[in-house]
């Protein structure tokens, strides 16, 4: 009688998360002049078109115009989204590729519906997570108060619990995206990697990705609120500021402001795809 072989364990997922955000904040630090003469043409281009945008917002509002101020604002997030997205691409393939002159119009298209189908399935991961319990919830309620009014010890406990379902929520999404973070960045590049070779490669390090993913999106949410928060009393900027656009008169602080958050982003984003670039580069072994 032959005793039953056990199948072989598997090996543990290599990505290392730490190596991922030493590319990440090394590929600023120490390497500030080549990523500076990769990015000023950028930078410069996004003031420029926000400094008209403001103009332009500052102009339809004076006159009344609601509707034109919000296609200017429309036109102003669509152009920055683009913007953003050929930013991605430029970053990944000059730490990727180590290209100095970039080509990114061989891999825009196809990178551009990754980053939308993406985007779109978080927003989707989201509401599917955090919705049915939510009206379930709602309807909990309802039954245990039938008509009358809600305890407030029971409407203290909802607000904790919509605000852990919300946390949950964000967080699953994440992690999801982060299982298929190499699905984006392959695009980049040029790897015809699938959806299901990504998750495949990431297996068993999808909670690594999302912590180091969730640690960089707490310390630049911290950076970004110390730098508006310091600023904006300097600055004069309030709730009222953006009311008084049409005078004119809160446009060169929200100006900025605004400068100055432009001048934070691109670094941000830089380390940011560096390190969805390293976690590629580990899985792909490329």
């Amino acid at each position: 009688m032959t005793e039953p072989v056990n199948p072989p364990a598997l090996a543990p997922n290599p990505i290392s998360v730490a190596n991922a955000l030493s590319d990440a904040f090394s590929y600023i630090t120490k390497n500030f002049p080549a990523f500076f003469r990769l990015s000023w043409k950028y930078l410069a281009f996004v003031v420029v078109v926000a400094a008209l945008l403001f103009g332009a917002i500052a102009y339809f509002a004076r006159e009344k115009n609601e509707i034109a101020a919000y296609v200017v604002v429309g036109a102003g997030l669509l152009a920055g989204f683009l913007v953003s997205v050929t930013y991605y691409i430029v970053i990944v393939r000059n730490w990727l590729l180590q290209e100095e002159i970039l080509s990114v119009l061989p891999v825009f298209g196809l990178f551009l519906l990754r980053v939308v189908s993406l985007t779109v399935f978080i927003v989707l991961a989201v509401a599917l997570i955090f919705f049915p319990p939510l009206f379930a919830g709602i309807g909990i309620i309802g039954l245990l108060t039938g008509d009358g009014e809600p305890s407030g010890v029971l409407i203290v406990v909802a607000i904790i619990a919509l605000i852990a379902l919300a946390i949950f929520s964000v967080v699953a999404a994440i992690y999801l995206a982060g299982r298929m973070i190499t699905w984006m960045i392959a695009a980049a590049v040029g790897d015809r990697q699938t959806l299901r070779e990504a998750w495949r490669a990431t297996s068993g390090a999808g909670l690594r990705i999302l912590g180091g993913m969730l640690g960089m999106t707490i310390l630049f949410m911290i950076i970004d609120a110390s730098i508006e928060a310091s600023l904006s009393p300097v600055l004069g900027v309030n709730v009222e500021s953006f009311e008084k656009i049409a005078t004119g008169a809160s446009l060169p602080a929200l100006f900025c402001l605004l400068l100055v958050k432009v001048l934070v982003f691109f670094p941000q984003t830089a380390a940011s795809m560096v390190y969805c670039a390293s976690i590629y580069r580990q899985a792909s072994g490329r």
